[in-house]
């Protein structure tokens, strides 16, 4: 009888340490399970960020993306996130789901909601209205400048999209080319006026630091090695109502209740989605 209780504790004991150990097991994987399926939480790396100036249409593009559809917005400070479905019957993967987060372009809010999404970024396009992009290119290079620089992005080697947006009703006939080189002039100033402000106050060793070719006075987007920039045309906006296009400003939410349209008559997004195919389906 001893004998049997000095076997059984051992067995106890086993039985125990292959309970508990079971239990771990199943609770790590319901934590994960929860952690990915809570609302609003996407994985490191995983989303494709929409930035760009206010007014530049990236609302639009987001309810195209996410809804399939161009849908009228109510003025908010909040960013939009959702999701879209990826179709391509030339992979042996058919579709795939891609998380979109679409950052307002409030001067006053873009940073600090960018800085709180930048981490989960996989790719970013940037859009630009090819409208109004005389009149806005300082603000749109300084918010490209920032991207640019960001370092994890270089890390990665973050691919970006610059999305020149509204060719349909651009009437000064601005080209990618003829816009490719305004921001390139506009970040070539840029890039000289933080060089003496370092001079000045850090010395010279953050110039390293900076976009583009050290050394070159005169900055072009083939410098940058470490970031894949692409640049494309084409217009969010339809056939649709043209007072739409002054809804879809860049600090609104998604007003389920607004008028809405899912013709795609003048859309020309063909190049954007190419893209984002390649990105997602390599």
């Amino acid at each position: 009888d001893v004998d049997g209780e000095l076997l059984s504790e051992p067995s106890q004991t086993f039985a125990l340490t292959i309970l508990i150990s079971l239990l771990v097991v199943f609770l790590t994987i319901f934590i994960l399970w929860w952690i990915k399926r809570r609302p609003g939480s996407y994985r490191r790396g995983e989303c494709l960020l929409l930035c760009g100036s206010s007014n530049s249409g990236k609302t639009l593009l987001f309810c195209r993306f996410t809804m399939g559809l161009a849908k009228r917005t109510i003025t908010s400070m909040a960013t939009n996130k959702g999701s879209m479905t990826l179709e391509n019957s030339s992979s042996d993967r058919p579709w795939k789901k891609i998380h979109v987060i679409d950052i307002p372009g409030n001067l006053r809010i873009r940073q600090r909601d960018f800085n709180t999404n930048k981490s989960s970024a996989k790719a970013i396009i940037f859009v630009i209205d090819s409208t109004t992009i005389k009149e806005e290119s300082k603000d749109v290079s300084d918010y490209l400048y920032d991207i640019l620089r960001e370092k994890s992005f270089r890390q990665q080697r973050l691919p970006i999209l610059i999305f020149c947006n509204k060719q349909d009703i651009n009437n000064d006939v601005e080209t990618v080319q003829s816009i490719r080189a305004l921001l390139e002039n506009e970040l070539t100033m840029k890039r000289k006026t933080r060089a003496s402000a370092v001079d000045v106050h850090q010395g010279k060793s953050d110039a390293v630091d900076d976009i583009g070719q050290l050394g070159k006075e005169k900055f072009e987007f083939n410098d940058i090695k470490d970031i894949q920039i692409t640049f494309v045309e084409g217009s969010a906006l339809g056939n649709e109502k043209k007072s739409f296009a002054d809804q879809y400003d860049d600090e609104a939410d998604i007003d389920s209740a607004g008028d809405e349209t899912d013709a795609d008559g003048g859309m020309n997004l063909d190049q954007v989605y190419d893209w984002i195919t390649k990105v997602w389906m390599k």
